[in-house]
């Protein structure tokens, strides 16, 4: 517990003047020197040894080494401690015999400027105590246990001793050596819970402006609450309040707002929350949703309970997924652009409630091959042939005019020209470059001295090639993706060609003759 610092003041000048008498609020456990393991056994005159330091501990040997013991209980014909310690060369040495008495005890080695080792050997083991440290070091043989609930004021060290036999204890307010905060109004509060017979009073002593002392009229204490509060001045003072009894017993008691140690009242705070998702609080729980029911209790620095409620709010992050189609390539807002299809790409914001918001990139990117084989000088073919592709060829000499029904990866033609394709999938679209078709064929003559047809166009299964007045050579039949799936030579007039294990669809038949080539289309049903 916070303590107001004038009670800090006091109690160590009482200690100072006071060197044997102990004052604590805890009641405390204690132990015999024989019963704690701080000790290692010795020579048979001095049996119980607390080993300080060794020559194993280097420079931090070479530190002054301090004991202190509170004793509470001496064997009869009392008990002694001495110092061993190794000087510079080496040799032990041996101080005298001090005998120990009630209450505290200490003894300092002073420090050197070479390693060493420092001990502090007992005569008795029957040496009981209840506070023992060693070089600062709180020994663990003994237990402090928490103040009770309640308390008298001669038991509590809050209170110093008056010089007046009518009011000897004393709750020092302020002094003029706060200064400043000497000038601010002065309160203490007190819950009584039991006074004595014929009861207690408590005065107020203060300076005044001009340095001399002023009493208050005795004011009777009752049970339950009693609170004074000296007003501000303007000028450094000192107050304090003075009780007539030192049984008055209170289970509260503060002083300008800070608590005494001298009772265990229970805390009570709580701990106000925000997280995202999810927290493990205190007790070891992880929360998944807000709550304001859970508590933990700790014990805190006085030994007494402090309870803290949880007041949890849990946000909870969000998660985004960002779809986009595009053509080509995409800057995301993570500032990365990608140029293919990507859907493991993530990104962390920040969302109203101060959670994450996770967005996912779920991105489809559409990457159109324009480029365009000449396949030979009737032909061109795409290099872009898969599913949902659509083709359009156009006339780069007219405009870039569609030209009507070539909506084919490949495109035939007799006429001479420049021609291009626009090529559309997933709502992206790119026109290639314009290539240029030089046919050395006479469409006209060919089909004034020669008749080839194909017939019947569509067909289920099989067609049949007519030649009059020429010879094929060969045929080629092609898929709309430009793939061969049939080749056959020296072919006669009214050959069958079989094509049932076809797919339906568009196919292209090449007719190679000792002349010319001749492109057609065929329909599979």
């Amino acid at each position: 517990m916070k303590k107001n610092p004038m009670f800090q003041k006091f109690k160590i000048f009482f200690l100072i003047v006071c060197t044997n008498i102990s004052f604590n609020v805890f009641t405390q456990n204690s132990s015999l020197i024989s019963d704690c393991d701080d000790f290692v056994s010795g020579p048979t005159a001095w049996p119980y040894v607390l080993i300080a330091t060794t020559v194993d501990s280097g420079a931090a040997s070479q530190n002054a080494q301090t004991f202190t013991i509170n004793v509470t209980s001496l064997p009869a014909g009392g008990a002694n401690v001495r110092v061993y310690k190794t000087v510079a060369n080496g040799n032990a040495f041996f101080g005298n015999p001090v005998a120990l008495t009630l209450g505290s005890n200490s003894v300092t080695v002073a420090a050197v400027t070479f390693d060493r080792a420092v001990k502090f050997q007992f005569s008795s083991g029957d040496i009981e105590f209840d506070a023992l440290s060693l070089n600062g070091v709180n020994s663990g043989c003994v237990i402090t246990s928490p103040p009770s609930s309640t308390s008298l004021i001669s038991d509590c060290d809050d209170f110093i001793i008056g010089s007046n036999a009518n009011w000897q204890h004393v709750l020092v307010a302020t002094t003029l050596a706060d200064g400043v905060a000497s000038q601010a109004a002065q309160t203490f509060t007190m819950n009584i819970t039991s006074l004595p017979v014929g009861g207690a009073n408590v005065r107020v002593y203060k300076t005044v402006a001009n340095g001399n002392a002023f009493f208050g009229n005795p004011v009777a204490l009752t049970l339950g609450s009693n609170s004074i509060t000296v007003a501000a001045v303007t000028f450094d003072r000192a107050v304090k309040f003075q009780f007539s009894s030192g049984d008055v017993e209170f289970d509260a008691l503060s002083l300008n707002g800070d608590d005494s140690d001298c009772v265990c009242n229970t805390n009570y705070s709580t701990d106000i929350i925000t997280s995202c998702d999810s927290y493990t609080w205190t007790d070891g729980n992880t929360y998944i949703s807000s709550n304001n029911l859970a508590t933990d209790t700790f014990v805190n620095v006085i030994g007494c309970d402090s309870i803290i409620n949880l007041d949890l709010t849990v946000n909870f992050s969000s998660f985004f997924t960002d779809f986009m189609h595009v053509c080509d390539s995409y800057t995301w807002i993570d500032g990365n652009t990608y140029t293919s299809s990507n859907n493991t790409a993530t990104y962390t914001l920040t969302n109203a409630v101060g959670c994450d918001s996770i967005v996912s990139l779920d991105l489809t990117i559409t990457n159109i091959d324009a480029n365009v084989l000449v396949v030979d000088d009737s032909t061109l073919m795409t290099q872009s042939v898969g599913t949902g592709i659509m083709y359009q060829w156009l006339d780069c000499n007219n405009n870039f005019a569609p030209i009507v029904s070539e909506t084919n990866p490949i495109l035939i033609t007799q006429n001479s020209g420049d021609y291009a394709v626009e090529l559309t999938l997933n709502d992206c679209s790119v026109i290639s470059d314009c290539y240029t078709i030089t046919s050395t064929l006479n469409t006209d003559n060919l089909f004034s001295q020669y008749a080839i047809q194909l017939f019947p166009n569509p067909t289920s299964n099989d067609f049949y090639i007519l030649f009059e007045g020429t010879k094929a050579q060969d045929i080629l039949i092609l898929d709309i993706h430009g793939k061969v799936v049939l080749q056959k030579s020296d072919l006669l007039n009214y050959d069958m060609i079989n094509i049932s294990s076809f797919e339906p669809g568009t196919y292209f038949v090449k007719i190679i003759t000792l002349k010319e080539t001749k492109d057609f289309k065929i329909i599979k049903q």
